[in-house]
């Protein structure tokens, strides 16, 4: 009989607690509060990769492409899920390319939950899961500002 073997599967874990110190959104439509933690996604091999989570609650993911922020929560957003991976766990799958950053937001389908979480990556090659350290949406102004204070400073040098 004939066998036939699938591509092989990496598996990279991450794991991560939400706490009263968490980032917090409002989701649309909602006025009550969600934490959730951003990590940051990266491969070097374009291809299917699917994330599940694994908590004790109802979790939710979302997952953006390039960027995240925080004050228009659906601007970059690829997909979300709520309950495909079973047991009220989120379960996505995205074709990753090589060299781009997402987002992947674990987060709950209540709010005002803490949990601690793990999520699995799986794909043709590890990915890169790295936690984002979230700040206000006025910070855009402040790196634009530093960015232009950098450029008077290196001109005030030349001179």
């Amino acid at each position: 009989s004939a066998s036939t073997y699938s591509p092989t599967t990496t598996i990279t874990s991450y794991s991560g607690v939400l706490n009263n110190t968490s980032p917090t959104f409002y989701r649309t439509g909602n006025l009550n509060i969600f934490y959730f933690e951003p990590i940051k996604v990266t491969t070097n091999t374009t291809g299917n990769y699917t994330f599940i989570s694994n908590s004790s609650i109802d979790s939710y993911g979302y997952l953006y492409v390039n960027s995240f922020n925080l004050s228009n929560i659906t601007s970059n957003r690829v997909t979300s899920d709520d309950d495909s991976g079973g047991n009220v766990q989120f379960l996505i799958t995205y074709i990753l390319q090589a060299g781009t950053t997402y987002i992947l937001i674990f987060t709950t389908y209540s709010p005002n939950v803490t949990t601690s979480f793990s999520i699995m990556a799986l794909g043709p090659e590890r990915v890169s899961l790295m936690r984002l350290n979230v700040v206000p949406s006025t910070t855009t102004t402040t790196t634009l500002m530093t960015t232009e204070d950098r450029g008077l400073k290196a001109k005030a040098t030349l001179i």
